[in-house]
C-alpha cells in the first residue's frame, strides 16, 4: 500500500516546442491555478481571468467565501501539487504550516468509536487555504508567459461562426472590468472554465446553438460553521487532528479542529440533514457541546476566538454531465467545481481538482501527438469524456454517503451491487476502530493515492469479516 504515482508532466519540454498559441483559464481559485500550471507546458502564453483583485499575500477574499473554512489537501494532491511545483510543501512548512501524520496524529471518532493510532508513512500538509493558493500564485507569477487580468468577469464566450455548426470553434471570450464597467475581447485558441460552483457555462453554450449539459443534484443538506482560535499555549495533546464524524442516519452533528500556520486552529462545526450550525458565540459553543464527544468542546471552551463564525450552506453534490454532450463546442473545456461540485464535508475538492490536471496534461499530449499543426479539434470531446472516468469514484464516495441521511433529496434506488458495497462499507467502518489494518487500507483509499479496490482486497475483506464477526458475539 505505497505511493502510487501516475502524473506525467511535461514541465521539460522546451519552451520554442511548445505546440500552441494563447490559452485563457477562467478563475484563478485552485482549480484554475493548477490548470494554468498545465497548461504552460503546451502553450506559448496562457491568461487566468479573475472576478476577484487578488491579495498580494495570503488573505481570505470575498469570491471565495468556502476559503474560510478548512481546507484538506488529501495525500495524492499533495503529490501532484510537489510534482507540479517542485518544492512547495517545504515552502509552506517554512511559512508555518503543519506536518500531520495521519496515524498517530488525528484523532478521529467514527460511529461513536475512536479510530486506533499507528505508524504510517503517510504525512500530509495542514495549513490556510489562502496560503497554499499565495504560495501557488507567486510561483506562477516567476512564468512570464502567464499573465493575470484581475477584477474582469466572463460574459461570454467568442467563437468562428463559420461553417453549418453554430460556433464551430472558440476564439476566444468577452470580459467585462469590475471596476469600470469597460468590456473587452481577448483572442485565444482554447478557454478553460474553472469558475467554480456558479459557472455559465450551461448558458454560453446555449446562446452559441449548443445543447448544454444535464445535471444531477444530490443533496443532504449538510452545513458548517466555522472560527478561528488561538491555540491554547497550554495545550498538551497528542493529536493535531481532532475530528468527530457525523454519523447517518440519526447522528447528525460533527466537527473538526485542524492547525494552522501561526499557531491557530481551524475549527469547524458539521451538521448533516439540515441541523445546520449557529453562527453566534453562545450557540456556537453550545452546538460544540452538544456533539457526541465533549473533546472538541473541551478543546475551545477557554481558547482565545480570532473570528466570529462564519457559516456555509451550499453544500450540495452536483454533476454536470460534460461527458455525454451531443456535440462539443471545440476549444472550450469545463474544469473542477464547474463541473462537479462535491459535498465538501468529504474534504475531496481540490485533490479532485488536482488529479484532473493530470488528464487535462494527457489529453493535451495525446493531441499534439494526433495532430501536430496545432489544431485543437476533438480535444474537448476527449478532455470531458476522460475527466467524467476521473470523477467518477469520489462522485460515487460522496453520494454514496450522503444517501444514508433520510433527509436527503436526490436519492435513486439502488442497484443490487450497489447496495451490496453500501452495506459493505458501512461493515468496513464498524471494523476500522478495532483493527489497524482496515484503518490503514481505508485512509489510503480516502487520500486517493490506492483505489477502493483495495479495501474489497482478500486479506483486507478477511480482516473486515473477521473483526465484525467478533464484535457481532461481544454485542
Amino acid at each position: 500500500m505505497g505511493y502510487r504515482m501516475s502524473f506525467s508532466t511535461s514541465a521539460d519540454r522546451p519552451a520554442n516546442k511548445l505546440a500552441y498559441g494563447h490559452a485563457v483559464v477562467i478563475g484563478g481559485s485552485m482549480a484554475g491555478l493548477t490548470a494554468a500550471r498545465v497548461l504552460l507546458n503546451h502553450f506559448e502564453r496562457v491568461t487566468i481571468i479573475e472576478r476577484d483583485r487578488l491579495p498580494a499575500g495570503p488573505e481570505f477574499r470575498k469570491g471565495v467565501p468556502q476559503a474560510r473554512h478548512p481546507h484538506v489537501l488529501l495525500l495524492r494532491g499533495q503529490q501532484i501539487l510537489e510534482e507540479l511545483f517542485p518544492g512547495l510543501r517545504d515552502e509552506l512548512l517554512d511559512q508555518d504550516a503543519v506536518p500531520i501524520n495521519f496515524g498517530n496524529e488525528m484523532h478521529f471518532q467514527m460511529m461513536g468509536k475512536w479510530l486506533p493510532h499507528y505508524q504510517t508513512e503517510m504525512e500530509a500538509t495542514a495549513c490556510s487555504r489562502p496560503l497554499l493558493e499565495g504560495a501557488i500564485r507567486q510561483r506562477l507569477a516567476a512564468y512570464p508567459q502567464l499573465s493575470f487580468c484581475q477584477e474582469s468577469e466572463v460574459t461570454g464566450l467568442v467563437a468562428d461562426m463559420g461553417g453549418s455548426w453554430a460556433g464551430k470553434r472558440v476564439t476566444g471570450v468577452q470580459i467585462r472590468s469590475r471596476s469600470d464597467g469597460s468590456t473587452q475581447e481577448i483572442a485565444a485558441d482554447l478557454v478553460i472554465d474553472a469558475s467554480g460552483r456558479h459557472s455559465n457555462a450551461p448558458a454560453w453554450l446555449t446562446a452559441l446553438g449548443y445543447t448544454p449539459p444535464q445535471e444531477t443534484t444530490v443533496n443532504a443538506f449538510a452545513g458548517y460553521a466555522t472560527r478561528i482560535y488561538e491555540c491554547p499555549a497550554d495545550f498538551a495533546e497528542s493529536w493535531k487532528i481532532l475530528y468527530v464524524m457525523p454519523a447517518a442516519p440519526e447522528n447528525t452533528r460533527g466537527g473538526i479542529i485542524l492547525p494552522l500556520e501561526g499557531n491557530r486552529w481551524h475549527v469547524c462545526l458539521v451538521g448533516m440533514s439540515g441541523d445546520y450550525p449557529p453562527t453566534d458565540e453562545e450557540s456556537f459553543l453550545a452546538f460544540a457541546r452538544s456533539l457526541p464527544s465533549d473533546r472538541i468542546y473541551e478543546a475551545i471552551k477557554d481558547a482565545r476566538p480570532l473570528t466570529d463564525p462564519y457559516g456555509f450552506r451550499q453544500a450540495e453534490n452536483r454533476l454536470r454531465h460534460y461527458d455525454e454532450l451531443p456535440r462539443y463546442l471545440d476549444g472550450f473545456l469545463v474544469f473542477g467545481d464547474a463541473v462537479y461540485a462535491l459535498n465538501p464535508v468529504y474534504a475531496q475538492g481540490m485533490t479532485v481538482a488536482a488529479i484532473s490536471t493530470t488528464t487535462l496534461d494527457e489529453c493535451l499530449s495525446q493531441q499534439r501527438e494526433r495532430n501536430q499543426d496545432g489544431d485543437l479539434s476533438g480535444l474537448a470531446a476527449q478532455f470531458q469524456k476522460e475527466l467524467g472516468k476521473v470523477i467518477m469514484p469520489p462522485w460515487q464516495l460522496a453520494t454514496g454517503e450522503d444517501m444514508r441521511w433520510p433527509a436527503t433529496e436526490g436519492k435513486k434506488e439502488l442497484g443490487t451491487g450497489e447496495r451490496l458495497i453500501q452495506g459493505y462499507m458501512g461493515r468496513v467502518m464498524r471494523a476500522m476502530p478495532h483493527n489497524v489494518k482496515v484503518t490503514d487500507a481505508f485512509y489510503h483509499v480516502q487520500h486517493m493515492i490506492a483505489p477502493p479496490t483495495l479495501l474489497m482486497r482478500p486479506d483486507i475483506l478477511l480482516q473486515v469479516v473477521k473483526t465484525n464477526m467478533q464484535l457481532g458475539r461481544s454485542a
